[in-house]
């Protein structure tokens, strides 16, 4: 996500400081050679002082670092914790201190009736962000936007699937039946531009698309001589995602987007319920799908 945000930077011009902070020097080396402009500051979130000494002179701050891969965050729950909630509280609380202007957490769906500590760990990001956006000062805003699946992000399913092809072994699939919301890098940084004009404290939801694992396979690989491989679900994976749960339509807004499929704005749960709201969840097995035009207008953004 951070490459593609720099690759946005680079093609439309954005000027002024730019900075990475990660703790991931190999990922530092890699961005380095494709955007040397840019400054990079080896860190952890979990390290409340370099957070805060990175974020001087800033105005605004894209919180991105999280233990995300399901099977790691299961395991190693204590890690994942320390990472995703409490270094969460150390980005705002630096945030704060520090004077910046917008602060935008980027949460998943997998926070939505989460089965796994990772989307567990995300949700409380959410409420944690919402918190600090009700302070009175109001001098800091906080953003959330919620979305689902990168495609072929570094760990991604086509990734994988891929690198079987090239060495001769059978492509792993788990069901595929199971249903997933899936976007691109350039999309993913349209939203997080789109999330940044939203109300602080609220979480921007777009409507996106979803596939079947089945039909992204055979949209992705096309090889039906291929050998697959059928595995059992992950620790902590579902058959399906959702992006908007039942209990939140209550607080939430629909937005239509003139050639788009639009957004949801979801109000915090410590408002008042809205007069008209959505009426059912927005969930992976009933959206609308995407056509494998559109997938392949995705992997060509990669």
């Amino acid at each position: 996500m951070g490459r593609a945000i720099a690759r946005r930077r680079q093609e439309e011009g954005w000027t002024g400081r730019f900075t990475v902070y990660s703790r991931d020097e190999h990922k530092h080396a890699a961005m380095r050679r494709l955007y040397p402009e840019i400054q990079y500051v080896q860190g952890d979130i979990r390290n409340l002082e370099t957070l805060k000494l990175a974020m001087v002179g800033h105005e605004v701050v894209l919180h991105l670092a999280a233990v995300k891969v399901i099977p790691v965050s299961e395991y190693y729950s204590m890690d994942t914790l320390d990472n995703n909630v409490y270094g969460s509280m150390n980005v705002c609380m630096a945030a704060r201190e520090t004077g910046i202007e917008h602060v935008l957490g980027i949460s998943t769906d997998k926070a939505c009736h989460a089965c796994n500590l990772y989307g567990a760990t995300k949700y409380v990001m959410e409420k944690i962000f919402q918190e600090y956006a009700r302070a009175e000062d109001g001098k800091t805003q906080f953003h959330l936007v919620r979305y689902g699946n990168v495609i072929e992000s570094n760990g991604s399913v086509v990734q994988a699937w891929k690198r079987a092809v090239e060495n001769g072994e059978p492509v792993k699939i788990t069901d595929p039946a199971m249903t997933r919301f899936w976007l691109s890098p350039s999309q993913a940084v349209d939203y997080v531009i789109a999330s940044l004009e939203s109300e602080s404290g609220h979480i921007y939801i777009p409507k996106t698309p979803a596939l079947s694992i089945g039909k992204l396979l055979e949209y992705t690989i096309g090889d039906r001589h291929h050998e697959v491989e059928r595995v059992d679900l992950r620790p902590g994976e579902k058959l399906h995602e959702t992006l908007l749960t039942c209990e939140e339509t209550h607080y939430s807004q629909s937005h239509t987007l003139l050639g788009g499929d639009g957004y949801f704005i979801l109000n915090p749960t410590t408002s008042e319920r809205v007069e008209s709201p959505w009426s059912g969840p927005y969930t992976s097995d009933t959206a609308r799908e995407l056509t494998e035009d559109e997938l392949k207008e995705l992997l060509a953004d990669v």
